[in-house]
C-alpha cells in the first residue's frame, strides 16, 4: 500500500514537472518575438505651425481655374519642379505696385490685368498655393538675407520622396542640390555651404535641369521660415512688419547681427535647428506583445506631423498594394516573419513617408 502511494506521488510530481516545463517552454516561445522598425521617431518643433485648411474654398477655385492640374511627373520631386516652372512662367518679373494680396488667385488676376506686377514674394505666394491646392500642405515661406542687407523670398516644401524640407525659388526658377548626395537642399543646407565644405549647386527647375554658375548663395547668410501658410483667407497684403512677427529666425555662431543694425527684427528666434526642420507626414508605431497567445498589437501615430490628416494605409506586400487601416493592427504568431508598411494620408489623398515594421516569431 505504501509502495503504491509512493508511486502515485512520483507520478504526480512527474506530471507537475512536465506541465511546468511546458508552460516555461511556451513562455520562452512567446517572449522570443523580435520587432524591427525603421526610423520609429518623429522630430517635432517647439513652435506651432499653422497650415492652410483643406476646406479653404480658394484652393478649389485655383485648381479648377488653372491648367497646372494637368501636369504629370515621374515622381514627387519632378512634380514640384514642374509646378515651380509653371509658376515662374505666369508673368515677367516686375515691381508689385500697388502691392497685391498674398494669395495666388488675387496675384494672378491683378498681374494678368496689368493692375500691378510681381517679384520674388508673389512668385512664392503663388507656388505655395498651387502646392496646397494639390494636397501638399506642408509648405512655408522663407525669407533670406545676405550680409549686405539684401533680402529675398522663396518657399520650402516637405518632400516625402527625400523625407526632408527642400527649397524652391520660383522667382529665379531654380532649386539647390547637395553636391555630395545629389539630393535637393533646404535653406539651412544652402546657408551651411557658405561656412563649411558641404557645397551646393543651383540648378534650373525647367525641363533641362542645368547647373547654374552665377547664383548668389550668399543671400542665405541669414534666414527665417514662416510659422503659418494660411494666407488665402487674408484680406490685406502681408507687410514687412507682419513677416517679422510670423516668421522664426535661425541664429547660431555664424549669424551676423550687424546686418540688422545690431538687433534681429524677428519676434521669434531660435538656436535649435529642429524648431525649423521638424518632420512632416510621418508615422510612428507602438506595439505590445501578448505572451499568452503569442500575438502582437500595433498602434499608429502621426504625432500631428501631417496637416489635414485623414487616416492610415497599410501594405502587407512591400508597397505593391495598399489598403485603408484604422490606427490599430493585430497579428497572431502564425508565421516566422511578418512585414508591415504603414503611411499616413491627408484629406486630399496625399500619402506620407513609409514606416516599415518587421516582426519575427522565433520558435
Amino acid at each position: 500500500m505504501k509502495r503504491h502511494e509512493t508511486y502515485r506521488k512520483i507520478i504526480l510530481i512527474a506530471i507537475l514537472i512536465v506541465i511546468t516545463a511546458f508552460y516555461i517552454y511556451q513562455e520562452k516561445i512567446s517572449l522570443n518575438i523580435e520587432v524591427q522598425i525603421t526610423r520609429n521617431f518623429i522630430i517635432q518643433s517647439n513652435f506651432d505651425f499653422i497650415y492652410e485648411h483643406w476646406k479653404e474654398e480658394k484652393l478649389f477655385r485655383l485648381r479648377e481655374n488653372e491648367d497646372y492640374k494637368d501636369i504629370t511627373a515621374k515622381d514627387q520631386f519632378d512634380y514640384f519642379l514642374k509646378l515651380c516652372d509653371w509658376t515662374h512662367n505666369q508673368w515677367e518679373y516686375s515691381i508689385p505696385d500697388p502691392y497685391p494680396l498674398s494669395n495666388a488667385i488675387d496675384i494672378l488676376a491683378d498681374i494678368r490685368s496689368k493692375k500691378t506686377g510681381g517679384f520674388c514674394g508673389q512668385y512664392s505666394y503663388v507656388l505655395a498655393d498651387v502646392l496646397k491646392s494639390l494636397g501638399f500642405f506642408a509648405v512655408r515661406y522663407v525669407e533670406v538675407w545676405c550680409n549686405t542687407g539684401k533680402s529675398h523670398f522663396a518657399i520650402e516644401v516637405w518632400c516625402d520622396q527625400y523625407e526632408k524640407w527642400i527649397l524652391l525659388d520660383p522667382d529665379k526658377n531654380i532649386f539647390y542640390e547637395l553636391v555630395d548626395l545629389g539630393i535637393p537642399a533646404n535653406a539651412y543646407e544652402i546657408r551651411n555651404s557658405l561656412f563649411t565644405e558641404k557645397k551646393v549647386i543651383a540648378k534650373t527647375a525647367d525641363g533641362h535641369r542645368r547647373k547654374l554658375d552665377n547664383i548668389n548663395n550668399g543671400l542665405f547668410a541669414n534666414f527665417a521660415v514662416s510659422l503659418r501658410s494660411d494666407l488665402l483667407r487674408h484680406t490685406r497684403p502681408l507687410t514687412i512688419h507682419d513677416r517679422f512677427h510670423m516668421f522664426i529666425f535661425f541664429k547660431d555662431h555664424y549669424t551676423n547681427e550687424k546686418v540688422f543694425k545690431g538687433k534681429i527684427p524677428y519676434t521669434h528666434i531660435t538656436t535649435r535647428l529642429y524648431d525649423l526642420y521638424y518632420d512632416c507626414n510621418r508615422t510612428r508605431i507602438e506595439y505590445n506583445i501578448n505572451n499568452k497567445d503569442k500575438s502582437i498589437a500595433l498602434e499608429f501615430f502621426t504625432d500631428q506631423s501631417m496637416a489635414n490628416f485623414n487616416g492610415f494605409q497599410i501594405s502587407l506586400d512591400r508597397g505593391k498594394n495598399w489598403e485603408i487601416s484604422s490606427s490599430h493592427y493585430f497579428k497572431k504568431g502564425d508565421c516566422e516573419k511578418f512585414e508591415l508598411w504603414v503611411r499616413s494620408v491627408n484629406t486630399f489623398g496625399r500619402h506620407g513617408c513609409i514606416t516599415k515594421a518587421q516582426i519575427f516569431f522565433l520558435y
